[in-house]
């Protein structure tokens, strides 16, 4: 029987670690490696880092089965892979542009190593259009790397699911420049995937784009339902009446079409910003990406103002933020429109006071540097207004007359309609 191909993943985050557990609970001896020192402690006590649920419990079953081995990155790691997969963070969310060095120093590693099989190097890391072939011209530069075989695999996972997704895939992309280069990959996919799931087999630059236009599509369909929506609080009209009409057709849907403070997370803003990147020069704007991130950007700025316009000048207010994480019960406040919220809040000098059921015992947040409050009472304390941050599901249960024993001012902002209106109206609440 032919011997299973080792595997190494390189990055441990929400995409990285995924890959590396599944794999394992498949029977594949995986290593994963991740930069941080005490990460990597935590993985080997099978301790998961972030919050995902159904990732916690595999965890615990291949660190125990020792199919997992965590590690931090060192050369050596990769002298025995068969299959790398390439999953750390790949953009500078101040430049939007690749972050090199990383993928330098991994392809110096692979190519440092003379093999009697090449290695399959899989990018598993969202990357500008046109990254795959400057890597491949990093690859070749090395003593050995010209013999690697190169392949772009994009994610799709939500976070929160991402096991799920890793596990039952809606679809499996994979890019290659020959078609031989995707085999063992494609090898390993048929013995971990049912036939049912469909694989895409392209180029470099198409499979690229397609991770990059999946998420800028959905970015703008989430803009699309947040500017219908902020319309219709305009009008005063029945904002879900409107999301089921449009979306009761088949070809529109219902699904990812939820209005909120605007799309978040560490994805599509970031994409919509990759996809329209300087670093490989062409004649071509995606103004969908454009019109989707300007639409976001004033959704917030707008309700700023509508603040303003109903308790009167910010200075010194204190507004209570209920929920920083940037969708519903997960803990990762990347890219949060909550925290970009608070931001814009304490620019125009009111002094959110923030809780999150799902960051207990953190004192900060790690995006935007927000001190929390520890309980929810001390944050609904004198606030002059409650924004609904995250839909978490406790905050849908939280009692009107409860928050209005505490607040200084009977005013509520829930763009995600998970309150219900009449019990907070009946408790002297309005909405905005």
């Amino acid at each position: 029987m032919k011997a299973r191909p080792s595997i190494l993943v390189v990055g441990a985050g929400y995409v990285g670690l995924s890959t590396a557990v599944f794999l394992a609970s498949k029977g594949y001896t995986v290593t994963v490696s991740e930069k941080n020192p005490s990460t990597v402690d935590q993985l080997s006590r099978a301790k998961l880092h972030f919050r995902e649920p159904e990732l916690k419990a595999r965890l615990k079953e291949v660190v125990k089965s020792r199919k997992l081995l965590p590690v931090v990155p060192v050369e050596s790691i990769y002298q025995n892979a068969d299959i790398i997969f390439i999953a750390i963070d790949s953009a500078d969310r101040t430049t939007w542009k690749m972050r090199v060095n990383p993928f330098e120093q991994i392809a110096g590693w692979i190519g440092s190593i003379k093999r009697r099989m090449p290695p399959t190097v899989v990018l598993k890391s969202t990357n500008v259009l046109g990254f795959a072939e400057r890597f491949r011209k990093q690859l070749d530069l090395t003593p050995y790397g010209k013999a690697a075989r190169l392949v772009v695999n994009p994610e799709f996972l939500r976070e929160g699911m991402a096991y799920e997704d890793t596990a039952k895939p809606w679809r499996i992309v994979v890019g290659s420049r020959e078609t031989r280069d995707a085999a063992r990959l494609l090898m390993v996919y048929r013995t971990i995937y049912p036939k049912s799931v469909p694989i895409v087999h392209t180029d470099w630059k198409a499979a690229e784009l397609i991770k990059l236009g999946a998420n800028v599509y959905l970015a703008h369909r989430l803009s699309f339902i947040h500017e219908i929506a902020d319309f219709a609080r305009i009008e005063g009209l029945d904002i879900e009446a409107i999301r089921q009409g449009i979306g009761l057709d088949p070809r529109i849907g219902l699904d990812y079409f939820n209005p909120g403070l605007g799309f978040g997370g560490s994805c599509l803003p970031k994409d919509c910003m990759l996809v329209n990147s300087d670093e490989h020069a062409r004649h071509f704007a995606f103004e969908t990406a454009l019109s989707a991130n300007a639409i976001n950007d004033r959704l917030l700025e707008i309700l700023i103002g509508r603040l303003k316009d109903k308790i009167g000048a910010l200075k010194g207010t204190k507004i209570c933020l209920l929920g920083v994480a940037f969708k519903p019960e997960i803990d990762d406040t990347r890219g949060s429109r909550a925290v970009e919220l608070a931001r814009l809040l304490k620019r125009s000098g009111a002094e959110p006071a923030v809780y999150d059921p799902h960051l207990k015992g953190v004192d900060v947040t790690t995006e935007g540097g927000l001190p929390l409050e520890h309980d929810l009472d001390t944050a609904l304390k004198g606030a002059s207004a409650i924004v609904i941050g995250t839909a978490h599901r406790s905050f849908a249960m939280l009692s009107p007359s409860r928050a209005a024993g505490l607040v200084k001012k009977r005013v509520v902002v829930d763009y995600f309609r998970i309150l219900n209106p009449r019990g907070w109206r009946e408790a002297g609440f309005e909405f905005i």
